[in-house]
């Protein structure tokens, strides 16, 4: 097991001291730190239909949203993937709500955005193996979305994308969509035939562990170019830890999604991308982890992986986390959806070697109206925005 005391100790606490002074980052042009603001955004199952052309009410929510907050890198969780979908194939969805909805105005007083590089990776979602397996033990294999590698109705279902400001080198992109879930050392699969697993468990056989993946949509680093340095951008969105039994199958298949990227920023030779090329992340590299972890803070999930590996590693910063009114209404502060009771599970997380200069959660109280926000946010998602203001050095 990966050791997360961390060689990245040292560059955290200079981060921290240069959030709290000021002092650490590139200085621009008036001798402060330059920065940018990335965001990550759930919205919801947001279809081909909607994003393809103008006028969805939830669409135009949460593009007023985005308007506001004007991030420089955006992800999009659970916008669906219509290359695999096989619909309306001569633009990506993610360029589609670009041009239809964040380069357009959605309000007075609003201007658009246009994210000239943008990238919709693979997804697992929805995808069937080639061969039939019965991965949620029902007895009917190769069904969607329960056989699928990961839970959809059709490929590309539930799938993520990328907006930016800053260019990236495509070829430089890393995807580990095929990553096998049991080359993770010291994985929590639970295996047929062994101790406590039952029948009418889920599990996966032998076979099964030969092809059964990692991510349930994917993992993805993305090299970003921000003011003449290299930030890269680690995207994923890891399987609900429920709807599953006993032995607490999607729990344990969370946890070790969540874990793929501590390894990851680690330098664990054990990874392997979607080319062959093997490692993590290099020593000094800088990085910002962006997405719904579907892991939160409240610790009532047995494993617990947001605070083994987010809270408890100095390979992250945590030591100002984004805050909402909102949230502080339904008891959480931290709260980045509306579901039980108001859970964290979207994260922005820069590498210790960054600032962090501010943050928050996009989620007035419910008394507020300020710029309607409020409103946009119930129709355009139950999740909320999460920004970070993140500068390099």
């Amino acid at each position: 097991m990966t050791q997360y005391a961390s060689r990245r100790s040292v560059l955290k606490a200079i981060g921290a001291l240069g959030a709290a002074s000021g002092a650490v980052g590139t200085a621009s042009a008036r001798g402060k730190p330059t920065s940018a603001r990335y965001a990550t955004f759930n919205v919801v199952d947001l279809t081909t239909e909607q994003v393809q052309e103008p006028g969805d009410e939830q669409a135009e929510a949460a593009a007023r949203i985005i308007q506001e907050i004007r991030p420089d890198v955006l992800v999009l969780n659970e916008l669906a993937n219509n290359l695999q979908e096989g619909k309306r194939t001569e633009r990506t969805n993610v360029d589609a709500f670009v041009e239809n909805y964040l380069s357009v105005p959605q309000r007075d007083g609003l201007e658009g955005i246009d994210y000239q590089y943008t990238l919709q990776p693979e997804s697992n979602t929805g995808v069937l193996p080639e061969e039939e397996y019965d991965f949620n033990k029902d007895g009917q294999a190769g069904e969607r979305p329960d056989d699928a590698f990961g839970f959809g109705q059709y490929p590309g279902h539930y799938a993520f994308a990328v907006a930016s400001r800053y260019p990236f080198d495509e070829e430089a992109v890393r995807t580990f969509r095929e990553f096998l879930w049991a080359d993770m050392p010291d994985n929590l699969i639970p295996v047929e035939g062994e101790e406590g697993v039952e029948t009418d468990d889920i599990y996966l056989t032998e076979a099964e562990l030969e092809v059964f993946r990692l991510s349930s949509k994917t993992h993805v680093d993305v090299p970003f170019c921000v003011d003449d340095e290299i930030v890269h951008g680690l995207f994923s969105h890891p399987t609900p830890p429920v709807f599953d039994g006993d032995n607490n199958f999607n729990g344990r298949w969370n946890h070790d999604e969540v874990r793929f990227f501590a390894d990851y920023v680690a330098g664990a030779d054990y990874i392997y991308d979607d080319s062959g090329t093997e490692g993590g992340l290099d020593d000094d590299a800088s990085y910002v982890l962006m997405g719904d972890m579907n892991a939160g803070l409240a610790g009532d999930r047995p494993l617990d992986p947001a605070r083994k590996y987010f809270l408890e590693n100095d390979d992250f910063q945590t030591h100002k986390l984004p805050t909402s009114p909102g949230g502080a209404q339904l008891g959480n502060r931290y709260a980045t959806a509306t579901f039980g009771g108001g859970s964290k599970v979207d994260w922005v997380l820069p590498s210790p070697d960054l600032t962090l200069r501010s943050s928050s959660v996009v989620w007035p109280s419910a008394e507020a109206t300020k710029r309607g926000l409020g409103d946009d946010g119930e129709t355009a998602s139950d999740h909320r925005m999460v920004w970070a203001d993140i500068a390099t050095k």
